[in-house]
C-alpha cells in the first residue's frame, strides 16, 4: 500500500486540486498580460498560452450553496479550475478561447461581471463584520456594497494611473486589511470600555487571561480593599474590543461608532517596500445604508489621483511626489497629528491601532 502525499493532519495537497494539463506547465510561466478588463493571459516559455477570467463577488466573498454550484458548473462548461483570490474574487483558470466572449456574456447576465484587473478598482476586500463577528463597530459588508456599487466603472474599465486596492476592517482589529491598501476603511469605537468594579469582583474573573488579551498593554491590575481590579489606560486603548470578549460580566462597551480612512497603503514589492496607510480623515460618520459621507471622501481622493497621476503610479508614490501638505489641502482634510511634523506617515496610524506598544 502507498504512503500518503502528506501525513494526515496536514492540509490536503493542492496538487490534487489541480487539472493534469495545467500541473504539467507549473513553474514554466514567463509572462502575463490583461487582454481585456477581467481577462488575463498567461505566456509559458514553450510558448503555450493560458487565459484566466477574474470575476467580481458579493462582499467578503460570500458564497451559497447555490453560488458554488454556478462557479462549478462554469469550471466544469468553460475552465480547468477555478480559485478564490486573497482579495476575496474569483478567478477561473484556463478559460478555453474558443468560448471565452460566451463565457464572459453569461457571467455578466449572472450579475457576476469580469473586471477588477490591471489599472481598475479591484475587488473591495472587507472583514465578516456583524455577520458572525463580536468585535465590529460598523459593518464592513455593507460599505463595501455601497463603494462597489457607486464605483462600479471602475472595477469594468482600466482607465485609472494604476491598480486600485480598497480595504475595510470593521473594527481596530483590521482583519480587513484596511491598513495595507491604497484606501483603508476602518471602522472605529468611539468610547474605551468601562469597568463596573460591583460586577467585576462577582464575576471572579481570570485577571492574568484579561491582561494578557489586551494587544497594546493598556490593562492593568490593581488592589483594592475587595479584591483584584484593573484600570485600563485611556491612551494605550485602541478599543479593539479584546477585554469586553474576556470580561464581558464586568467590562463593557458603548457601541457608538464611526470610521476613519487612511491612504497610501500597499503590500507590494516596490523600492520602498510594503507601507502601512496613513489616516487622512480621522472620523467620519458610519450611518447604516448612508454611507455617502465616507464615499464623497473615497470619490475626492480618486478623482485627484486620477487627474494628476502619473501611469503606473500607485497612491502611494502619488502622494510621496506631490507632498502630504499638497494632497491633504486638495482632498480637504485638515492635517491629521504627525503628519504636519514630517515624521513617517505611518506613525500615525500605528498609535490609532494596535501594532505597536
Amino acid at each position: 500500500m502507498s504512503a500518503p502525499d502528506l501525513p494526515a493532519g496536514i492540509m490536503p495537497d493542492y496538487r490534487r486540486e489541480i487539472p493534469a494539463e495545467l500541473l504539467a506547465r507549473q513553474g514554466s510561466w514567463v509572462w502575463h498580460e490583461v487582454v481585456q478588463p477581467g481577462v488575463l493571459r498567461h505566456l509559458a516559455a514553450d510558448g503555450s498560452e493560458l487565459l484566466t477570467v477574474r470575476i467580481l463577488l458579493p462582499p467578503n466573498g460570500l458564497l451559497s450553496a447555490s453560488t458554488l454550484r454556478d462557479l462549478a458548473r462554469w469550471i466544469r462548461e468553460y475552465a480547468l479550475t477555478g480559485r478564490r483570490t486573497s482579495r476575496q474574487g474569483f478567478e477561473f483558470v484556463g478559460v478555453r478561447p474558443e468560448k471565452l466572449e460566451k463565457f464572459l456574456a453569461e457571467l455578466q447576465a449572472a450579475g457576476f461581471p469580469a473586471g477588477g484587473t490591471g489599472k481598475s478598482l479591484h475587488q473591495i476586500k472587507c472583514c465578516t463584520s456583524f455577520i458572525h463577528c463580536q468585535n465590529a463597530a460598523v459593518d464592513a459588508p455593507s460599505i463595501a456594497q455601497a463603494i462597489t456599487d457607486y464605483f462600479y466603472r471602475d472595477f469594468l474599465q482600466q482607465d485609472l494611473p494604476a491598480p486600485l486596492k480598497i480595504s475595510i476592517g470593521g473594527c481596530p482589529n483590521q482583519c480587513g486589511g484596511g491598513v495595507e491598501a491604497d484606501i483603508g476603511i476602518l471602522g472605529l469605537y468611539d468610547s474605551v470600555p468601562e469597568v463596573d468594579e460591583a460586577s467585576f469582583l462577582a464575576a471572579n474573573i481570570d485577571i492574568g487571561l484579561l491582561v494578557s488579551w489586551c494587544p497594546t498593554g493598556a490593562i492593568r491590575p490593581r488592589q483594592t480593599e475587595k479584591g483584584t481590579m484593573v484600570t485600563i489606560d485611556v491612551d494605550r486603548c485602541v478599543r479593539c474590543t479584546s477585554c469586553v470578549q474576556v470580561a464581558p460580566e464586568g467590562i463593557s462597551l458603548k457601541k457608538k461608532s464611526y470610521v476613519a480612512i487612511a491612504v497610501g497603503g500597499h503590500g507590494g514589492n516596490s523600492c520602498k517596500g510594503p507601507e502601512m496607510a496613513a489616516i487622512v480623515f480621522p472620523r467620519v460618520p458610519a450611518r447604516p445604508l448612508d454611507y455617502s459621507a465616507i464615499i464623497d471622501r473615497i470619490e475626492v481622493i480618486i478623482n485627484y489621483w486620477r487627474r494628476a497621476g502619473k501611469p503606473g503610479e500607485r497612491l502611494a508614490g502619488f502622494i510621496e511626489r506631490t507632498g502630504w501638505s499638497d494632497f491633504l489641502e486638495t482632498i480637504g482634510a485638515s492635517p491629521v497629528e504627525e503628519l504636519v511634523d514630517k515624521r513617517l506617515p505611518q506613525t500615525s496610524i500605528r498609535r490609532d491601532l494596535h501594532f505597536r506598544y
